[in-house]
């Protein structure tokens, strides 16, 4: 007996989907873009049921399939016309509002320095500053750990001076740095 097409994909190709939109997603980075890679490699599967009936490892064949229309959507962007900056009357439309390659760079350091210092501070610091840093008030945070309000306020400004001591130290030349320069 001959299946239908949904019972074949059913078959073929449902049991591989979150494999083909893991893959999507990797190649992508836009979850957006994934789902629809997904569904034009799911057509190409349901316009060729022949093809993907006769391959021995169906999942490999989707996933080339995924593979070239990921390719020929690359290709399809790389010949779309850009219009250059000067062309444009109003070129606020087209500015980003994202960070330019050097911010973005200056904020992923900032970023890793201050999770360094974190890193550094003792458990019970750590802890103080994570439960404030996730919005929770004082009352909340005294619940939470069963420390007093004012021993509470007081551990939270250590643990604040601390971890800007880290970081300070962090930005800060190294000794050996400063001595090498001095000679």
């Amino acid at each position: 007996m001959r299946k239908t097409g949904t019972e074949q994909f059913d078959l073929l190709v449902a049991p591989h989907l979150a494999v083909l939109f893991r893959v999507a997603y990797r190649l992508v980075r836009n979850t957006a873009d994934a789902q629809d890679l997904v569904q034009d490699t799911c057509i190409a599967a349901c316009e060729n049921p022949a093809d993907l009936d006769a391959a021995r490892h169906p999942v490999r064949w989707l996933l080339r399939v995924l593979h070239n229309r990921f390719i020929d959507g690359a290709r399809r962007r790389k010949r779309t016309p850009i219009v250059a900056l000067e062309d444009v009357s109003d070129v606020a439309r087209i500015a980003s509002g994202e960070p330019g390659p050097e911010a973005q760079l200056a904020q992923d350091e900032s970023e890793r320095a201050l999770h360094e210092a974190f890193l550094q501070l003792d458990g019970t610091q750590r802890t103080l500053l994570a439960l404030r840093a996730e919005g929770h008030d004082l009352a909340e945070i005294e619940a939470i750990t069963g420390i007093g309000r004012e021993v509470l306020r007081a551990r939270l400004h250590r643990a604040r001076r601390s971890l800007a001591q880290h970081l300070n130290t962090q930005a800060a030349p190294p000794q050996a740095a400063r001595a090498g320069s001095n000679a």
